[in-house]
């Protein structure tokens, strides 16, 4: 759950698409991660997030033997443009981390998002809060490895249209 506090600011400066008809880069953003899992790569190694309809989100982090849930949604913010952010408890990612937001516009978020990486559902069971295997933080997990034991699921339709 947002903190009231991290909620209060986060309103201050940016609008959810979900609140008003903003620009089509937000929704079309939302669209595109709203109930689907996405496999992340870049320096921090690989990451794995389940973003439902509800805002919910699943973390497959590695070195982590839980799940990590948190909260995520899209803004419009002023001066930056389309941004997903994603709030997560103290702790989470180890016992100094203070929990709070993390943002990523759309481009940074792009440059992290594995070539091919982007499945409709839950596609790893990750509501479930255990992640199926220990996830190596390097070196990149090949999507193919994924294939044989995650199948494809159908596209949520709470969260608006199917990857083509």
């Amino acid at each position: 759950m947002i903190r009231v506090s991290t909620l209060c600011a986060l309103v201050a400066i940016a609008s959810p698409a979900s609140a008003q008809g903003v620009a089509s880069g937000v929704d079309a953003l939302f669209d595109l991660l709203c109930g689907r899992s996405v496999h992340y790569y870049d320096e921090g190694g690989n990451q794995i997030e389940y973003t439902a309809g509800d805002g919910s989100a699943f973390l497959w982090h590695h070195d982590n033997p839980n799940v990590i849930v948190g909260t995520w949604g899209v803004y419009d913010t002023d001066g930056v443009g389309p941004q997903v952010c994603f709030e997560y408890p103290a702790s989470s990612f180890g016992p100094l981390d203070p929990g709070g937001l993390h943002c990523w516009t759309e481009t940074r978020l792009f440059e992290t998002v594995v070539q091919g990486g982007v499945f409709a559902g839950d596609r790893y069971g990750l509501r479930d809060g255990e992640p199926p295997y220990p996830l190596p933080e390097h070196p990149f997990v090949e999507l193919e490895s994924f294939d044989a034991e995650f199948p494809e699921l159908p596209p949520e339709p709470l969260c608006g249209l199917p990857i083509s």
